[in-house]
């Protein structure tokens, strides 16, 4: 099966990384730009056909309508594997992972990705169950990162946490109900950050199965961020804690 990247920052990544882009729709009389320019030229260098199509017929290839103009067509997406994943981070004294318990949007899965790519994570992690998959809505939320970031699918979160507890991590969860704050919560060295669902946060298992818990500080009426924003801001905050700022 194929997989659908939308919008200009995705398929441009794409084209970068080397997936295997076989098409693409560009919208007729679309104006060009250098983005545009630079994918056109990607494109022709792989052998990628590309078709220019009426906007409306992307809209009707489009998940959300978000397509900026530009749809490409490559292979199935591939999800690294745990085994990799942790031959990759062997050596590493730092390193961040972040595991999505059954997170179920789209939107914010890519987001996730984008969050944990830029702040120099190694990989994501998710359940192969109940949980978004990687489609078209996931790149363009992740406008790109899905190139660089490997993405893993496991069976059972609780067993892979204790994986990586035995490779030397320390596994922060993420719920309103931490005991230690974003900002004096241990979030430095090899990590793992827990985010839960949208709806239920940390299931049970998983929370007991985390060696600390950790809050975000809220100032306004609402309780909390949504799960992409929790992730961007833990994220970063083990950026901030290795780095020669």
């Amino acid at each position: 099966m194929s997989s659908r990247i939308e919008g200009r920052n995705a398929v441009a990544e794409a084209l970068r990384s080397g997936q295997a882009v076989t098409r693409l729709l560009v919208a007729k009389g679309m104006r060009t730009d250098p983005l545009v320019d630079e994918i056109l030229m990607l494109a022709s260098g792989v052998g990628a056909s590309v078709t220019y199509v009426d906007r409306v017929e992307l809209d009707r290839e489009s998940e959300r309508g978000r397509h900026q103009g530009i749809v490409a067509y490559a292979g199935e997406f591939k999800y690294a594997t745990l085994s990799a994943l942790m031959a990759k981070v062997a050596d590493k004294d730092r390193s961040l992972v972040v595991v999505l318990d059954h997170v179920t949007d789209p939107g914010n899965f890519g987001a996730a990705i984008r969050s944990a790519e830029v702040a120099g994570a190694d990989g994501i992690i998710v359940a192969d169950r109940r949980s978004a998959p990687v489609t078209a809505v996931v790149h363009k939320a992740a406008a790109g990162a899905t190139s660089h970031l490997p993405v893993v699918q496991v069976t059972n979160i609780v067993q892979t946490l204790g994986l990586l507890k035995d490779a030397g991590y320390w596994i922060a969860g993420a719920t309103e109900r931490g005991r230690d704050s974003l900002w004096t919560a241990p979030l430095d060295g090899r990590l793992v950050i827990v985010l839960g669902s949208e709806g239920s946060g940390l299931s049970r298992l998983v929370a007991e199965n985390c060696d600390f818990l950790v809050r975000i500080p809220v100032a306004g009426q609402v309780e909390s961020l949504n799960v992409a924003q929790a992730a961007t801001l833990l994220a970063f905050e083990w950026m901030r804690r290795g780095a020669d700022l």
